[in-house]
């Protein structure tokens, strides 16, 4: 029963981030504007729903006993506490990337390119955790140049035309930035539990993410309230503001805490197939309500790419329980 609580979870959360796509596609506002409205409102959501405020700083694990006789705050923990605000600065640019890309390339290009992020995981794994990859990973990665090749084909070989003509290229480096930036706070989170652990940490502390993601939101919302006033935009419409709402709450906000509550029961290896939902229904999203088509060669990117990462997945944790 838990299993299955913890996989509808999963489900609920990677239907809620799909729909950013069309939700941003109805919000007449700038990137910058977007991205900052809805982090505030995610900010306050999240913050609803886990009953609690970030922690900025992560002090070091004392005993009962030292705990008892130190009337003062436990040292602050660095490795962690900088580990926190790299996972945390990383991610408000993956939201803020992903954001301005949805207004200048097509939803499927911006989410799908996004998607890439489990390759930089391979890529500067070895770098940042120590850990080797396998022949499976290159063969990952060779997939994805192609399924990157074929994204921008159009542009490499053709002319751009239609509605993104001028701006699809801006928007697919932005997407392709936002997948690192995705991929670079995965890595800091890992290592941020591989600290905790060695610290002697609760697991239930060592894998919590909700503080680099809350401390995240703060961040986009400062700067992209900001960014949005300063770049000459006035207050949004009552349908802006209804739909910035919804991405603060339904499309980032809850998706966010379900995360958190099906991960606990759920393996990595069905986590991640289950919020391969996002990137194949965003696209169906944008096509039924706002009849936006992506070349056809973008398509077949975004599949192959998807492809690559699932049977990367499970060929990897084939390799994992042969080991065992």
């Amino acid at each position: 029963m838990k299993k299955f609580s913890g996989v509808l979870s999963l489900v609920i959360c990677s239907l809620g981030w799909s729909l950013a796509g069309i939700f941003i596609k109805y919000v007449t506002v700038n990137s910058f504007a977007i991205a900052g409205f809805r982090s505030l409102v995610a900010f306050f959501t999240i913050a609803a729903l886990s009953k609690k405020f970030p922690r900025f700083v992560i002090r070091s694990k004392v005993s009962e006993k030292e705990n008892t006789e130190v009337k003062t705050k436990p040292p602050v923990d660095k490795k962690r506490t900088i580990y926190l605000w790299i996972s945390a600065v990383t991610y408000a640019l993956t939201m803020i990337t992903f954001c301005i890309a949805n207004k200048l390339t097509y939803a499927a290009n911006a989410v799908l390119l996004q998607y890439t992020f489990p390759i930089w995981v391979i890529s500067f794994g070895p770098f940042l955790l120590r850990e080797k990859n396998t022949k499976v990973d290159y063969i990952t990665i060779g997939g994805v140049v192609i399924g990157m090749l074929l994204f921008f084909a159009d542009t490499i070989f053709g002319a751009s035309s239609g509605e993104f003509a001028q701006t699809e290229v801006l928007g697919n480096i932005l997407g392709f930035v936002s997948g690192i930036t995705f991929g670079l706070t995965t890595l800091f989170q890992r290592k941020q539990q591989i600290a905790a652990v060695e610290a002697g940490v609760e697991d239930s502390d060592a894998n919590s993410s909700n503080d680099a993601f809350m401390i995240a939101q703060i961040i986009t919302a400062v700067f992209g309230i900001s960014a949005g006033f300063a770049a000459g935009n006035g207050m949004p419409d009552v349908k802006s503001l209804i739909f910035l709402v919804l991405l603060g709450t339904v499309q980032m906000g809850l998706p966010n805490y379900m995360y958190a509550v099906g991960i606990k029961t759920v393996r990595a290896l069905s986590a991640s197939l289950i919020t391969m939902i996002e990137p194949l229904m965003n696209p169906v999203w944008v096509l039924i309500f706002v009849h936006e088509v992506p070349d056809i060669f973008c398509i077949i990117g975004g599949l192959i790419i998807i492809g690559c990462v699932v049977l990367r997945e499970v060929l990897g944790r084939k390799h994992s329980e042969k080991k065992i």
